[in-house]
């Protein structure tokens, strides 16, 4: 039997389908809710992630019920994959910094007060943001330090409250 050009047993797959992937969906929205509990990212940053993840389950779940459905992907997985080479590179230095302060906020190199110096700029930590890291310098100058150089340079840092 069809409905709509499509047999039966292919709309209740796809049926399923999309009650599988928004299952799937809360289960990951709800585990990463429960990681975040345990991480010192904002709360912006939090629901960002889970957010674009989110997206990502729906994504792969239209994509199965499409292929369900029988429709051919192949243009479709194309264009994404062009797309996706495009956006990796026009946003290489915003995920390679993102990845960074990740990296940075683990391993703890630095804390708020410590003084540090790096690739010429010296200066007290005031924050330590996802992308960036501020500094004051002894004149006042605030320094927004992409979190990418505490990965790839030397770094010194005097802990605060002991004497150089």
């Amino acid at each position: 039997m069809q409905i709509a050009g499509f047999d039966i047993v292919q709309l209740v797959g796809a049926a399923v389908a999309l009650l599988s992937t928004y299952v799937v969906a809360k289960v990951v929205s709800r585990a990463l809710a429960k990681t975040f509990e345990k991480t010192p990212f904002s709360e912006q940053i939090e629901r960002a992630i889970v957010r674009v993840s989110k997206y990502v389950v729906y994504v792969v779940g239209l994509f199965v019920v499409l292929s369900i459905l029988g429709v051919d992907l192949t243009p479709v997985i194309i264009g994404l994959g062009v797309f996706s080479i495009a956006i990796s590179f026009a946003t290489r230095d915003i995920i390679r910094n993102f990845v960074s302060g990740i990296i940075v906020r683990g391993d703890k190199p630095f804390r708020i007060g410590d003084r540090i110096k790096i690739r010429g700029h010296e200066g007290r930590v005031v924050k330590i943001r996802i992308r960036t890291t501020v500094i004051e310098a002894e004149n006042g100058d605030v320094i927004c330090i992409p979190n990418s150089l505490f990965i790839t340079n030397p770094l010194v840092v005097k802990r605060k409250g002991k004497k150089s």
